[in-house]
């Protein structure tokens, strides 16, 4: 498969160049020439497969290598994402059943399955997240769902362009739930139609929340509004003014993406409340994740089954979880370890 960037589609690159290198020579984000999707038949048929099946299936389509569901099994292990059941047709998709407790695990050890060189190149990350997409959506089908939402942390904005990615290649996924807290320059993108360029980041207890400018958001510009559009959107970045992205960019970027604010204080309500009602410690992470899901049906009304995407365990924050609960650091690493 041949790559383009977001800023040029002149030149293209092998797949093997983009594995090693996290931007192009044009300084762009790359993604595929043409990528065709996969077919209603392949999708249903993740309901038979197994989680690393399904991510092989993905990767292979993506950079036409022949890895087979043990080869990924071996890889990241036979049980490395599983989902939880909360009330209310909610899943909490945990991306961190390995020794590292995190889903930075998974992403280096399939990059390394797919090039044998220790570079996580942006496009391998996004690839990775929209690959255990399917492989999360196949483990629902299983069980009769024929469609999800997705709640995501803004962050980079990675995991909400993976997400939008698997619906574009055919994974049914309804509303893209995008949920910041503070730092939320996204959100008056989505509802005033602006993005200050020069904001300053506000620290709290989510440090992969608190990003101005994601860079990944180029991404969405580019999908939207093509490279023009993102020339437009840099020329503002470089000159640390206000991007006003067109009105059709913006309507296309509006459409199935929801942008929620959840503040760092609310989420000394959400993880303890979450405890008390489903017995589940939730990480601050995926706190505000849930809480922007709770905030979207309550707005719209929607009760589709949805998937908060967890992407590290409560083991690895547990000062700021235990703080968020109002209890020991000791207390909680019992719970947990109980569990």
């Amino acid at each position: 498969m041949l790559y383009v960037t977001t800023r040029s589609s002149r030149d293209a690159y092998t797949a093997q160049r983009v594995l090693r290198e996290n931007r192009a020579s044009d300084g762009g984000f790359y993604l595929p020439l043409h990528m065709t999707g996969f077919t209603p038949e392949e999708i249903n048929s993740l309901a038979d497969k197994s989680f690393g099946e399904a991510v092989a299936m993905v990767l292979n389509r993506l950079f036409k290598v022949r890895l087979t569901g043990w080869d990924v099994d071996f890889c990241i292990g036979r049980y490395p994402v599983r989902l939880s059941s909360l009330q209310h047709r909610i899943e909490i998709g945990e991306c961190w059943h390995n020794p590292q407790w995190s889903y930075k695990h998974i992403v280096n050890n399939l990059t390394l399955l797919l090039s044998e060189e220790a570079v996580t190149g942006n496009w391998v990350k996004i690839a990775v997240q929209t690959a255990i997409l399917f492989g999360i959506f196949g483990q629902l089908k299983r069980t009769g769902v024929e469609a999800m939402d997705i709640a995501v942390v803004s962050g980079d904005f990675s995991a909400p362009i993976s997400a939008l990615y698997s619906r574009r290649w055919g994974l049914p996924v309804g509303n893209i739930i995008c949920c910041c807290n503070e730092n939320n320059a996204v959100w008056n993108l989505f509802c005033h139609g602006q993005l200050r360029t020069d904001g300053l980041s506000i620290p709290t207890a989510i440090p992969e929340a608190d990003v101005v400018i994601p860079e990944n958001l180029e991404r969405l510009i580019f999908e939207c509004g093509g490279s023009s559009e993102v020339q437009r959107y840099l020329e503002a970045c470089r000159q640390g003014s206000v991007y006003f992205p067109g009105d059709s960019t913006l309507e296309k970027m509006r459409k199935g993406i929801f942008i929620s604010v959840v503040s760092s204080k609310r989420l000394e309500d959400v993880v303890p409340g979450v405890y008390r009602t489903n017995g589940y410690i939730l990480s601050p992470g995926t706190a505000l994740a849930y809480a922007g899901l709770l905030d979207y049906r309550a707005k719209t009304g929607e009760m589709r089954h949805a998937v908060v995407l967890s992407l590290s365990s409560p083991r690895q924050e547990l000062k700021t979880t235990a703080q968020l609960m109002d209890i020991p650091v000791q207390t909680l690493r019992d719970w947990i370890e109980s569990a």
